[in-house]
């Protein structure tokens, strides 16, 4: 079975929301992991920073759905990750993404293209790359798993006809810049526990 540390490679989309007064920066990102311990598998996740916890202001991921059950199972586990599993249709430009029960979750647009440039993570303070996530499953206390990326970004377009299964919907809401990642190499460690 695949214990911590991983390493994933592929590539996807972020999406920055900007708050409302008093509520923290949101993100949206739909990625398509070509490697990983529990082989390839896509996700999308909601993730919001800053959010309260034992070690300070961190960011959390508050929604994701994946599309395999080795990749639920283990990020819950390892890390604290709260995913559930979902069926993640391409087309040219488009994803749908259905729950379990078969309900949509997101239904998205996008497009990729201009030059690219090459970021990594480690430019970042700690914090601002520490995912604080409460034990799930009757587990107690807190995962805090410090990541490192890097990769290469483009400018992008997302267009989001549909999310209400995964966060708040933001098919009326503004999004920032938008960013393509490809080459991306992302690892995940060993999480402090609290």
């Amino acid at each position: 079975m695949p214990p911590p540390p991983w390493t994933l490679r592929g590539r996807g989309l972020l999406t920055l929301y900007a708050p409302a007064p008093g509520t923290p920066l949101g993100a949206l990102m739909l990625l398509r992991y070509a490697e990983s311990p529990v082989g390839p598998y896509d996700e999308l996740l909601w993730l919001e920073a800053p959010v309260a916890s034992p070690a300070g202001p961190r960011p959390q991921v508050r929604s994701i759905v994946v599309s395999t059950s080795e990749s639920v199972a283990w990020g819950r586990r390892n890390w604290g990750i709260p995913k559930r599993l979902a069926q993640f249709e391409w087309e040219r430009g488009q994803v749908r993404v259905t729950d379990s029960d078969g309900r949509a979750v997101a239904h998205l647009a996008f497009r990729v293209g201009g030059p690219r440039l090459p970021v990594t993570t480690a430019l970042l303070p700690a914090a601002m790359r520490t995912l604080a996530q409460p034990a799930l499953d009757g587990a107690e206390g807190w995962l805090f798993t410090t990541l490192d990326a890097a990769g290469h970004v483009s400018p992008a377009r997302l267009t989001v006809l549909h999310t209400d299964g995964l966060h708040l919907p933001l098919v009326h809401a503004r999004p920032r810049p938008t960013l393509g990642v490809s080459n991306l190499r992302l690892v995940f460690p060993v999480p402090e526990k609290a």
